[in-house]
């Protein structure tokens, strides 16, 4: 989405925003995405494996779709991961007052299709070709050199058909588990399940 479309967004939605609850805010704004035909990221998870230095993605919920790209390697060790997995668009939205130059800030406008095509090990999933998500809040015990740590990982599962795709979220990138279980069950179209 370009700065001029969320701006655009914003005098469409002056006055229809006002009592809404922050799920019903992201809501609107995802309904007038589809209704413009403009698909727009809505969450981003990242995902760790061995403790940052394993295969780790972004997995990002658009209004159409779940999108899963690898991590460059400098993203590994220095990504913060979004404020309890809100994109930029959707996070303004639930501000009280938005400067102007959040809004132009370039960092928060996002091209789904660029994230595709920046690594051709990136695939997406149509919502309409998921069956469920799980997610469940756990601990993972890791061993060093015998002595061990525990790290405080949450887990998500999305089944697609007769396909399967696990990926842990560490806790601490991702914000807090029920901020997290709250907006995928509110916002994304398909069955979002604690386990």
């Amino acid at each position: 989405m370009k700065p001029e479309q969320f701006q655009e967004f914003l005098r469409y939605s002056k006055g229809r925003i006002e009592g809404l609850t922050d799920a019903e805010k992201i809501l609107l704004f995802m309904d007038w995405c589809r209704k413009k035909e403009i698909e727009e990221l809505m969450l981003r998870l990242s995902t760790e494996t061995k403790g940052g230095w394993g295969e780790n993605y972004f997995i990002d919920f658009t209004t159409e779709r779940i999108i899963v790209s690898k991590k460059n390697f400098f993203r590994k060790f220095v990504d913060l991961g979004y404020v309890a997995g809100m994109a930029p668009y959707p996070y303004l939205i639930l501000r009280d007052k938005i400067k102007n130059s959040e809004i132009m800030n370039k960092s928060a406008s996002i091209d789904v299709n660029s994230i595709l095509s920046s690594n051709p090990n990136n695939y997406h999933i149509w919502y309409k070709n998921v069956d469920h998500i799980y997610i469940r809040k756990g601990t993972e015990t890791v061993v060093h050199n015998m002595m061990g740590s525990i790290v405080q990982t949450n887990f998500l599962m999305v089944r697609s058909g007769q396909k399967t795709y696990n990926f842990k979220l560490p806790a601490r990138k991702d914000g807090h588990f029920d901020k997290i279980f709250y907006w995928l069950d509110s916002l994304i179209p398909v069955t979002v399940k604690k386990l």
